[in-house]
């Protein structure tokens, strides 16, 4: 269903898109039916030309045909299939028109979810940016600490170990991998600039907004 942010508040267009909806999937199922029927329908013809030649050939009576009644529910299911595509037809016929009719409404809406979306998407990203904060605050504290007041080593009598090399600047990066702080920080940060976005774009005030797709 198109519009699921929006369509609480719009009843009609809501009914419009369920008989929508529903007629497709009928006109898959009929689809499907009048396939299978086709199909049926050329065995049993097969079967029938086949059973009357031996029937024949043998002196007996040919037996009741099964083609024609298969034929019958066969054009039956094509005809309901055909009915069905005028009602489809006409169906998506009159949610066009009620989007044309009410374009300014629809899209006064879609600018308002926007803007509810575009705020919760920012709460859930300050959130994220406290808690990542925090999370470099005591790394940073921890290498500090390490740095000024590092621990006391032992004497290493063993055996030498096997060495790694870091190229480039030595990062928390090169060991753990991933992208490095301040890209995290921006992101999070432009996301938290979504909570002011109220304007859905190419829809700005003033703006001509015929050309604006609502599909």
């Amino acid at each position: 269903m198109m519009f699921g942010l929006i369509i609480e508040g719009l009843p009609e267009l809501a009914q419009l898109e369920a008989t929508v909806a529903t007629l497709e999937q009928k006109h898959g199922q009929s689809q499907a039916r009048v396939q299978a029927l086709a199909v049926k329908t050329a065995q049993a013809r097969e079967f029938d030309l086949n059973a009357e030649a031996v029937a024949l050939n043998s002196g007996r009576k040919p037996p009741k045909s099964t083609e024609p009644a298969l034929r019958e529910q066969s054009e039956g299911a094509a005809r309901d299939l055909e009915v069905l595509q005028r009602r489809l037809a006409l169906a998506v016929a009159d949610r066009g028109r009620f989007l044309s009719d009410n374009h300014a409404t629809i899209l006064s809406l879609l600018e308002a979810a926007h803007a509810a979306e575009g705020q919760r998407v920012a709460a859930a990203a300050s959130e994220a940016l406290e808690a990542l904060l925090a999370y470099h605050k005591a790394e940073d504290d921890a290498r500090n600490l390490q740095r000024l007041h590092p621990a006391p080593q032992e004497e290493n009598w063993g055996s030498p170990e096997s060495t790694s090399v870091v190229w480039g600047a030595l990062t928390t990066r090169n060991y753990v991998g991933g992208p490095q702080r301040g890209a995290l920080e921006s992101t999070l940060q432009y996301l938290i600039s979504l909570g002011a976005a109220t304007v859905v774009e190419g829809a700005e005030e003033g703006e001509d907004n015929d050309d604006v797709a609502v599909a």
